[in-house]
């Protein structure tokens, strides 16, 4: 699978929505021959009640997938858990003042701001967050065990679980990442792996008690130009997840999804990008229903 910035990403998006050619069918056409049924609905589980968590790499993953937790954490006033991997040191930074004393301390900062809109907890931890440009990043398989000589990223995310207990956790897809940002992909493998060390009796974390999470969503990639590109998410489609339902004060949860973009000052030729395409593009949110404990991704996998 070929890496691109999440700015191609969005750029292929933005490029594609001008396409007035293309029949209106094919706007949901690739997903639809991939979609399964699931007999639960996500909305179903945040209406009950649903402890939420999301799980990243970065400070303003968020921003792809936001609709959905603005949905739980602000119209049903469900508890949220933002738990990043890294503080997003490299970036870039685009305040004309530059950014002192550090990028990830800004960012640190901006995702502070960004976690209380959505009425989160905010977990951010510092795991070595590869520097553009993209050519220079290195492989998934060493990124995994560049974080892990950091400290072990599954024990950090089990640790998590057990403490804040989600019944519902969200990542990104393990093999594309939704961007094909390998960091993308590597926090969803470590994250699924977390999420069964957390339910594992025989592994004990402090006096925490285990925990084992009831529904794992990736948010995937199925967006046409995307797909069309060969950068979108494999596998199939569970669930179509309507981004422009009402969420809180008139404002529908994809408006809300670009409205708290804002705040990543650092990021704003990226956020701009993702405001432009909310307009479009982010209308649906797919996802993809997965078992964490039967399906296995390895972080060590050599790429």
């Amino acid at each position: 699978m070929p890496t691109f910035s999440r700015r191609q990403f969005l750029k292929a998006g933005l490029i594609g929505a001008t396409a007035a050619t293309v029949p209106a069918t094919m706007l949901n056409g690739c997903v639809t021959m991939e979609k399964r049924k699931h007999s639960i609905s996500i909305d179903n589980i945040m209406s009950s009640g649903a402890r939420v968590m999301w799980i990243a790499a970065h400070p303003d993953d968020e921003s792809l997938i936001g609709s959905i937790v603005a949905k739980s954490s602000l119209a049903y006033r469900n508890p949220l858990h933002f738990l990043l991997l890294t503080r997003g040191d490299g970036g870039e930074c685009c305040l004309p003042e530059g950014c002192e004393p550090s990028l990830a301390d800004i960012r640190e900062v901006e995702m502070k701001k960004v976690a209380k809109l959505y009425h989160a907890d905010l977990q951010q931890e510092s795991y070595y967050n590869a520097p553009l440009p993209v050519e220079s990043f290195p492989k998934r398989h060493v990124l995994a065990g560049m974080w892990t000589d950091q400290k072990d990223p599954i024990r950090v995310i089990a640790k998590a679980i057990r403490e804040f207990k989600p019944n519902l956790v969200l990542t990104f897809a393990p093999v594309n990442g939704f961007t094909g940002h390998p960091e993308h992909e590597l926090a969803s493998r470590f994250t699924m792996a977390g999420i069964r060390m957390a339910a594992d009796g025989k592994t004990s974390i402090g006096s925490l008690q285990t925990h084992r999470v009831a529904y794992t969503y990736f948010a995937v990639n199925k967006y046409w130009p995307m797909v069309m590109l060969g950068m979108g998410d494999p596998g199939p489609v569970t669930e179509i997840w309507d981004a422009t339902q009402p969420c809180v004060n008139g404002w529908q949860c994809r408006e809300l999804m670009a409205r708290f973009s804002n705040a990543h000052k650092t990021q704003d030729r990226d956020m701009g990008n993702v405001r432009s395409a909310t307009k479009w593009l982010f209308k649906k949110i797919y996802l993809q229903n997965v078992n964490p404990f039967t399906r296995i991704y390895d972080p060590f996998e050599v790429v």
